[in-house]
């Protein structure tokens, strides 16, 4: 009987313990990315698309995030051409980065290269990725690629120093809400490359 009202008592324990883990604030950033400007340089062999992108981070989580938007950020962009014979990926690497900006990180309180987002809270910012497009599919180059459909998709670095100092820094700003320190990706998105593309509308990824 002592071990039927052990076991009942270790499960109560354990339930009690699973909704109390529930109730425990949810941190989730969403990140989106969209087209929302393009500009072509024409050559004789090889075009130079440049796709203005709007990225979006929104706090859809339970409790603040602070959110590193410094002159330390970097960008990979994943184009995927699929409705060719041959499938391929290209990488376009980007970053934000400018030693003539002073930049405080480990300071009392985040200062201004970051930002904090309540439940609900949005932030936006740009970059311009660039790309070349071949004429013709058939002579597309190893880093470029050729017109017709494809995906695009964005990932974004959110921490650029050790991670020991970005536990540091949860721990001494943990008033002001978390640091935001892992990657996002945006979900891939639909364009046409060719001079009389449309952009097209964002595409929302969760993380968290």
């Amino acid at each position: 009987m002592k071990t039927f009202y052990l076991a009942v008592a270790l499960l109560l324990l354990g339930a009690h313990g699973a909704a109390s883990d529930d109730k425990r604030p949810r941190a989730a950033l969403r990140f989106t990315a969209g087209v929302v400007g393009r500009r072509y340089c024409a050559g004789n062999k090889l075009h130079i698309l440049q796709l203005k992108l709007r990225l979006r981070y929104q706090n859809v989580g339970d409790q603040k995030l602070i959110v590193y938007q410094g002159k330390n950020l970097f960008y990979q962009t994943k184009i995927r051409g699929g409705a060719q014979a041959v499938p391929y990926e290209v990488l376009a690497l980007n970053a934000r980065f400018n030693d003539a900006q002073t930049e405080v990180i480990n300071s009392p309180k985040p200062g201004g290269a970051f930002v904090t987002l309540a439940p609900g809270g949005v932030h936006e910012t740009e970059i311009v990725v660039g790309v070349g497009v071949t004429p013709d599919a058939a002579e597309r180059a190893a880093n470029s690629i050729g017109p017709g459909e494809h995906t695009l998709q964005v990932l974004a670095s959110s921490w650029y120093d050790s991670r020991k100092l970005a536990e540091e820094l949860r721990g001494r700003w943990q008033a002001n809400g978390l640091l935001w320190v892992e990657p996002v990706a945006s979900e891939p998105l639909a364009f046409i490359a060719g001079l009389d593309d449309s952009a097209p509308p964002a595409v929302e990824s969760a993380h968290g």
